[in-house]
């Protein structure tokens, strides 16, 4: 089961805040008019930690572990975006966090304004949030830490960035795994099981295939109804903020804007500092979106970008298992034929025991509906045009030993098939001959 994005909308980048940038954002919890008492008496209990006051009619024993995560999750935040200025009054920060499975309940007491979740799974304003339980127990906590993060980024003086990054970011301290009680954030999921629920990565590879990927930065202008009107934003906005914090080009300049959120510039000063390699980031992001699975590795799968040169002589090279793409540094012509042979065999698993193979793929086993193994090949040109579907997604399948024309002109890359998350336990590669076919 997909759930439905919750459409948590974080309050606008502009909100007022206190001119004096020392302090944050002023706590705007109200004083509740209800006791503890009465609440637990309708069947609401309150269940705190230093950072979170979590007021729910859901099993108590559930319930009463949440809070602790939000403390974990704080400590994440401030190590990535730096630490919250103090408060005017000394107080430590904490947020209000409303679990409601009875809604009814809520409303009678006053906690939850009347409509506020009629279209939402989570809203967060200020210093509070009110959730809907979920269906299963790692989206409940995925959904928990995606509106902290909104309050905790709220807090922050002057907050200036666009609405799909403060999405993106909720998305990707939401996206978790606890291990031994300790939470581990800002995860790729390795599975759907782990991460029930999430399945983020399954609407991107499912939109690609109905409407394309969304360019690299238009993303970034969305507004809050992009994310009312369509399921897949959410997906996109996680997907972006994963792909600038894991990609080797852009993880060391997406991860120093993270603490120069107040800096009405920072995110413009981050677009043109990609700007050099803009073109090698836009292909990896499409490649990424169309097959954006489980486990993605980010570093084994980035690209080294390497033009071509035109073919004089037959010409040899090194195609690795346990990477992506590779540039042969052959420049194939549109019209010419050319004749391919590769040799040797490589190991794409260890488990249950080694499987090697050939150029010609193995066929018990496939990925994207090709036998895992098989030697693939795709063009970059030097040049496409802006409204272009991405060249690189043009995939032609070779093997051992192959003839083929090109149908356009540019530098030939090959890889070894492999599903992206299982590279790692790949060995050995192929050596590859192309020439001229006469």
């Amino acid at each position: 089961m997909i759930l439905l994005p919750f459409a948590a909308t974080a309050s606008e980048p502009t909100k007022k805040t206190d001119a004096d940038e020392l302090f944050r954002a002023r706590d705007d919890r109200p004083v509740l008019s209800v006791t503890a008492e009465q609440l637990r008496k309708i069947g609401i209990e309150v269940f705190e930690s230093k950072r979170l006051k979590l007021f729910s009619d859901i099993d108590p024993k559930i319930a009463k572990s949440l809070p602790p995560l939000v403390d974990q999750a704080y400590v994440a935040w401030e190590e990535y975006f730096g630490k919250l200025p103090p408060a005017r009054d000394d107080s430590e920060f904490q947020i209000n966090g409303f679990l409601i499975k009875d809604k009814s309940k809520f409303e009678k007491t006053g906690l939850l304004p009347v409509n506020l979740l009629d279209e939402f799974h989570g809203r967060q304003v200020g210093y509070q949030f009110w959730m809907m339980d979920q269906a299963t127990e790692y989206y409940r906590r995925h959904l928990l830490l995606h509106e902290a993060t909104h309050a905790f980024m709220w807090a922050i003086p002057n907050l200036k960035v666009p609405y799909a990054y403060l999405e993106g970011m909720a998305e990707h301290f939401g996206t978790h795994q606890l291990v031994g009680g300790k939470l581990q954030v800002r995860l790729m999921p390795i599975n759907r099981s782990d991460f029930h629920g999430h399945d983020r990565l399954f609407l991107m590879r499912r939109d690609v295939k109905q409407r394309g990927s969304p360019d690299l930065f238009d993303i970034i202008d969305w507004k809050p109804a992009n994310f009312q009107a369509l399921n897949e934003s959410y997906a996109w906005a996680w997907g972006q903020s994963i792909f600038f914090e894991e990609n080797p080009r852009t993880r060391k300049r997406f991860r120093k804007l993270a603490t120069s959120l107040a800096n009405p510039i920072a995110w413009r000063t981050f677009e043109l500092e990609l700007k050099p390699d803009l073109s090698e980031i836009v292909t990896e992001w499409n490649l990424f979106a169309a097959d954006s699975w489980e486990g993605f590795d980010f570093q084994r799968s980035a690209i080294e970008f390497h033009e071509g040169q035109r073919l004089t002589k037959p010409e040899r090279m090194e195609i690795r298992a346990d990477r992506s793409w590779q540039s042969c540094r052959v420049l194939v012509e549109k019209g010419v034929r050319y004749k391919l042979a590769a040799t040797g065999q490589f190991t794409l698993a260890e488990k249950p025991k080694p499987w090697v193979s050939e150029a010609d793929g193995v066929t018990y086993r496939y990925h994207n509906s090709r036998p895992l193994g098989q030697l693939l090949a795709t063009i970059r040109p030097a040049m496409k045009a802006d409204d272009e579907r991405e060249p690189m997604l043009d995939v032609k399948l070779l093997g051992n030993k192959s003839v083929f024309e090109t149908p356009r002109s540019g530098t030939l890359y090959l890889r070894l098939n492999d599903h992206p998350g299982e590279l790692a336990d790949n060995r050995g590669g192929v050596t590859i001959e192309i020439r001229e076919a006469k």
